[in-house]
């Protein structure tokens, strides 16, 4: 999946909308950016509150339990795409 997008002169771009409805981003949502071997990555940024609801368990977590589970449920879900 490619899509090329131009800079403004505030130094905005617009991201692709195959891009976007690939990647369910909607208005507002934030992204993580890094350079990484001459590239620029752009990852969208997960919040935890976002992943409200994704663990059914009834066992009581701790914050740093769940912060892995959503970490790890977020790399498979977004492993394919690289």
């Amino acid at each position: 999946m490619h899509g090329t997008s131009t800079i403004t002169q505030k130094g905005q771009v617009a991201i692709p909308k195959e891009i976007r409805d690939f990647f369910n981003l909607k208005a507002s949502d934030k992204l993580h950016f890094s350079v990484e071997k001459n590239k620029i990555i752009a990852e969208p940024v997960v919040s935890i509150e976002s992943m409200f609801g994704i663990i059914k368990t009834k066992k009581i977590l701790s914050k740093k339990e769940m912060k892995k589970i959503i970490r790890d449920a977020v790399v498979a879900k977004h492993a394919h795409n690289y």
